[in-house]
């Protein structure tokens, strides 16, 4: 029974782990989204709609006048 034992040890400790390192990279990426939002509403203003192409792809992008903002896919133009 102690290897059993040793044996879920080591599996708690490498889950632990493998949560530690996600939550750190998702943390970056929570601030890297955010930043990003920021950004683009005080680029954007208020009450925009329109077309822009991004790596080969097209988005409509709409904003509101509270700052709102919506970035959706379109399949051509």
């Amino acid at each position: 029974m102690q290897s059993l034992d040793i044996e879920k040890r080591v599996g708690i400790s490498l889950a632990v782990g493998r949560y530690l390192r996600s939550a750190d990279r998702f943390n970056d990426a929570s601030r890297d989204f955010t930043g990003a939002c920021r950004s683009l509403r005080k680029q954007l203003g208020s009450e925009q709609r329109f077309v822009v192409q991004v790596d080969f792809k097209h988005y409509l992008v709409t904003s509101d006048r509270d700052g709102n903002f919506d970035v959706e896919p379109i399949a051509s133009l």
